[in-house]
């Protein structure tokens, strides 16, 4: 049975005082028993020293007088009851007394240890309990003297159950005492038990309650001792704790925010290689859910980047580690997956943490500088190349033949319009890139604007043998705009219009209105481009075919400077095409005062 602090207490208490009340008992009544002994050994050897003198000359050898002997021991007996007093010769004789059953007699003489003592003339006192009865008996057995010679004797025994039966009841008197006084130690010792172990359990209750999350448990304080020391350091505990597990949920959610809201993925693994955290973008990199992820292998989750045997070795490593994967996903997606191990204090591998980072733009970026390079590289090495064998040509002789030399110049002059014109597009898009470009934006009427360029290229268009429909708003159109870029994007558009139509073609321009936008479109029925190539046409040097392309003298930039500039503008662009049957390029514009 489990004991408590409070019974412990009591018990500990109660034993104690126990243990005091007996010893002090004890020694009581021994005290009580050697006194009353005592008293009575001494008023029985006054009695006998008494009866001696009286009996000294009636001990006289050959001079005995038995009379006198009986009445002397009668008239002494009432001085001493419940006493057989025995008076003997110096041979050992008995004279007389009550007793005379009680002792052995051998050949008239009394045969007892103490009576030989006493004849020697030796004093013998003792206590002893009687075999048959069980009695406590003083024996006492004194010389009896006549001057320096021993007489005769006097032997005593005398009951002492008188003084026992008064110890016990002293006994009974201080057992009946003791448990009264115990009884009410005890009750006492619950009550300041209780006084020491009610606040004790009050802070273990509370305790229980704050392990079981409630953190808002204090203790009134309702003295000053040490209890009271301990309630008012538990109501510091409890707001410490408090204190520390709000900044401890901070932490947490700051962490949490951190983790979900990275757009890099980030997997935690434990010393076993489960998983133990997934965030939202690795959940979207990994195609799972943090749910099903949790406690799974991790070869399981990561096992789509890395063979088997290569993430076992990456993930038993203890010093970080870098590797590049691509996804087989249909957009080609590449990761540079970043293994970090965290360690505990004394140095032991704890886990890993897995860092997967999106490089796929980078990369796109990087090829795309790359094409970029390669591009402009290779539009200007062709009209260069051109011009360096024609300029070769005229220096060798040709400028000596007038109809040569004027043909040659002529192809010169194209070839370094179509370079400075590509110098100037390169620059356009620099500009536009670093945030360079100068905007002079002023509301104005994009289909008066739209009318001005149909105008503008009229004549080609005529000369290309091409007919030309413009379709405008009957009202204005309130556009905020800048009115060159605007009006380069259109000639971009109708420049691939009569460039990429054939002769007897159409050409259409149409401006409207549409959900609060301002729309503009250019459609012609040229040779138009695979669906599959819609987007892609907007990117930089990008061409359907290039030798066609090149030999309509395009540079493969006024599509992705027209985006540019649309885009700068707040608007977008789309292209609708088909293969043989035209193209269409819509751009839309936000309004004035929607």
């Amino acid at each position: 049975m489990r004991l408590g602090m409070q019974g412990k207490i009591v018990l500990l208490y109660s034993l104690l005082i126990l243990f005091a009340m007996q010893l002090s008992g004890v020694y009581l009544v021994n005290s009580l028993e050697n006194y009353y002994l005592r008293n009575y050994s001494d008023n029985q050897v006054a009695q006998a020293e008494l009866l001696s003198s009286f009996l000294g000359r009636y001990l006289v050898e050959d001079e005995q007088y038995e009379g006198h002997i009986s009445t002397l021991l009668a008239e002494f007996g009432g001085g001493m009851p419940e006493t057989e007093t025995m008076v003997l010769d110096r041979h050992g004789r008995l004279l007389g007394g009550p007793g005379q059953s009680s002792l052995i007699m051998l050949g008239g003489r009394v045969i007892h240890d103490d009576i030989l003592l006493a004849l020697a003339g030796n004093k013998v006192e003792a206590v002893r309990i009687d075999p048959d009865s069980g009695k406590r008996y003083y024996y006492l057995a004194l010389p009896v003297k006549n001057a320096s010679s021993v007489v005769g004797a006097i032997f005593l025994r005398g009951s002492l159950e008188h003084i026992y039966s008064m110890l016990r009841e002293i006994k009974l008197m201080l057992i009946t005492g003791w448990g009264l006084v115990l009884s009410i130690a005890i009750v006492i010792g619950f009550l300041l038990a209780r006084t020491m172990t009610r606040p004790i359990q009050e802070v273990t209750s509370r305790a229980a309650a704050m392990a079981g999350g409630d953190f808002s448990q204090l203790i009134q304080v309702r003295s000053e001792d040490e209890i009271g020391e301990l309630g008012r350091m538990f109501n510091y505990l409890t707001s410490r704790l408090q204190e520390t597990l709000k900044e401890i949920s901070a932490e947490k959610n700051k962490v949490e925010a951190i983790l979900n809201y990275m757009t890099d993925g980030i997997v935690a693994l434990d010393r076993k290689g489960k998983i133990i955290h997934l965030n939202p973008s690795a959940q979207s990199i990994l195609q799972q859910t943090g749910n099903e992820a949790a406690g799974l292998p991790g070869e399981k989750v990561l096992g789509k980047l890395f063979h088997a045997h290569e993430l076992a070795g990456l993930l038993r490593s203890s010093t970080p580690t870098t590797k590049e994967v691509s996804l087989d996903t249909p957009e080609e997606t590449t990761l540079q997956v970043h293994f970090a191990p965290f360690k505990s204090e004394d140095g032991a591998l704890q886990g890993m943490l897995v860092v997967l980072h999106d490089v796929t733009k980078d990369r796109i970026f990087t090829r795309m500088q790359q094409e970029f390079v390669a591009n402009v590289s290779h539009e200007l090495r062709t009209p260069l190349t051109t011009v360096k064998s024609y300029v070769e040509t005229l220096l060798n002789g040709a400028q000596e033949h007038p109809p040569v030399r004027e043909k040659f110049l002529q192809v010169l002059e194209k070839e370094t319009e179509r370079m400075v014109k590509l110098v100037k597009d390169l620059l356009v898009l620099s500009q536009m890139d670093y945030q360079q470009t100068n905007w002079a934006k002023e509301e104005a009427d994009l289909g008066l604007l739209v009318g001005e360029v149909a105008e503008q290229v009229e004549l080609e268009i005529d000369s290309r043998g091409l007919s030309i429909e413009v379709e405008l708003p009957e009202r204005p159109l309130p556009v905020y705009l800048d009115r060159d870029k605007i009006r380069q994007v259109l000639l971009n558009l109708l420049d691939n219009a009569i460039k990429f139509t054939s002769p007897e073609g159409r050409i259409e321009i149409r401006v409207y209105e549409r959900d609060g936008l301002a729309c503009v479109a250019v459609k012609d029925t040229g040779i138009g481009i695979p669906p599959e190539d819609a987007n892609s046409v907007f990117e930089r040097f990008y061409r359907v075919d290039k030798t066609r392309s090149r030999d309509y003298g395009g540079t493969g930039l006024g599509l992705s400077i027209a985006r540019q500039i649309v885009e700068a503008h707040g608007g977008s662009i789309s292209m609708l095409s088909e293969q043989g049957r035209g193209t269409e390029v819509t751009f839309y514009l936000p309004r004035v005062g929607v």
